[in-house]
């Protein structure tokens, strides 16, 4: 027998991913890639972490990868696109953890905390931030993830206020406000400024503006 909780759970959880942007290599092509090349796909997500990817050419990019060009090419058909390729499968399964970090049986203050830090705290090296600003393709890449992880935003604040565990807040604004103060703080030089590292200085920032939420009785 299916618990009337579970139910509203998966609705929940239903409700939170719908919308989500298609992956550019969905899950099924990535399985019929093999292992190999998934292995590769892994190694170029932490060379471009670290290291960015505008300055590397396709035949740099399979050295660090340990692998051939002619492997790269049976992924992606250009340097541009595997760069899109890679970002993307990252930037998927930052999004998929967030949203499995959601205990829909918490209050909405801790789901929106456990949520806001899986999708917004992660650190972008100098090199790869000022790659994306220069990249057109991959910066409306991120973009678009980013705006999907404000729509979440908005839609947990809404279940919030629905419930009448917050305030009757605008749910877009404090989206905005969040999501915003948070891709700030996560540029490098921000970071550096601040001196604190950047999944403690988003903790901080949650630490004042969440309690606002609440509603008082």
């Amino acid at each position: 027998m299916v618990e009337k909780r579970d139910v509203q759970d998966q609705i929940q959880g239903d409700i939170l991913r719908a919308g989500a942007p298609r992956p550019l290599l969905s899950r099924r092509d990535e399985e019929r890639l093999g292992t190999r090349h998934r292995e590769i796909l892994d190694e170029l997500e932490s060379v471009f972490l670290r290291t960015g990817f505008a300055s590397s050419t396709i035949g740099e990019l399979a050295a660090a990868a340990g692998c051939s060009r002619r492997t790269l090419y049976e992924i992606a058909g250009s340097k541009d696109q595997l760069v899109l390729v890679v970002l993307d499968r990252f930037m998927h399964k930052k999004g998929r953890a967030a949203l499995d970090a959601i205990d829909p049986g918490e209050p909405l203050v801790n789901q929106l905390r456990h949520y806001i830090v899986g999708g917004l705290e992660f650190h972008l090296e100098r090199t790869l931030f000022e790659d994306l600003s220069d990249d057109a393709p991959a910066r409306r890449l991120v973009d678009r993830h980013f705006r999907f992880v404000m729509t979440v935003i908005q839609r947990l604040v809404t279940i919030g206020v629905e419930r009448g565990e917050f305030r009757p807040v605008n749910p877009s604004i404090v989206a905005a406000t969040v999501a915003g103060t948070a891709q700030f703080v996560s540029q490098p030089e921000i970071v550096d400024d601040i001196g604190l590292p950047l999944a403690r200085a988003i903790e901080e920032i949650l630490d004042y503006l969440l309690p606002a939420l609440l509603k008082t009785s």
